[in-house]
């Protein structure tokens, strides 16, 4: 890929459930944005495929079988926006995964009806917007009024929950 497609910039794969791993070399550094939908068996390769992208900025995953995600170190440090969506399986965010995101700003979260609750640690000082739509137990919990999680969001700029 890093010959043939050396100015890719985007990339989108659907509905790939049996694909389980990224060409041997890697994506090519110049991706910056990427969206990997009802591709669950990509997930364990992504981080060796991403390499520690320093392009990389934005990122969908939509219906991933996984009950956690993201795995520390999965996600390359450059990330500024990430959506999550389609997800019934998930049930919670892994800190560890998410913290080391200095550089996140957005945080989207939709459609995953078993998402529980946000890391007991909170979310990075960087998530500057939030979206949380259709998550019936984390609409629940991140209610500025009696929610368990609002003190873990309630410096976030903007939050909006549906």
């Amino acid at each position: 890929m890093h010959m043939l497609l050396p100015s890719l910039k985007r990339l989108s794969i659907y509905d790939c459930p049996r694909l389980e791993s990224f060409p041997n070399r890697g994506l090519p550094s110049n991706i910056s944005y990427m969206t990997l939908i009802n591709c669950s068996r990509l997930m364990d390769s992504l981080k060796g495929a991403l390499g520690g992208n320093p392009c990389l900025r934005s990122l969908w995953i939509g219906k991933m079988d996984a009950e956690c995600f993201p795995n520390e170190g999965l996600l390359p440090l450059s990330l500024t926006s990430l959506a999550i969506s389609h997800c019934r399986n998930l049930k919670e965010l892994d800190y560890k995964g998410l913290h080391q995101l200095s550089s996140l700003k957005t945080l989207s979260l939709c459609l995953c009806s078993n998402l529980q609750c946000l890391p007991e640690e909170g979310l990075p000082k960087s998530v500057s917007y939030l979206e949380i739509g259709e998550c019936p137990l984390l609409k629940e919990r991140c209610q500025k009024e009696g929610g368990k999680d609002w003190k873990k969001i309630a410096h976030i700029v903007t939050v909006k929950i549906w």
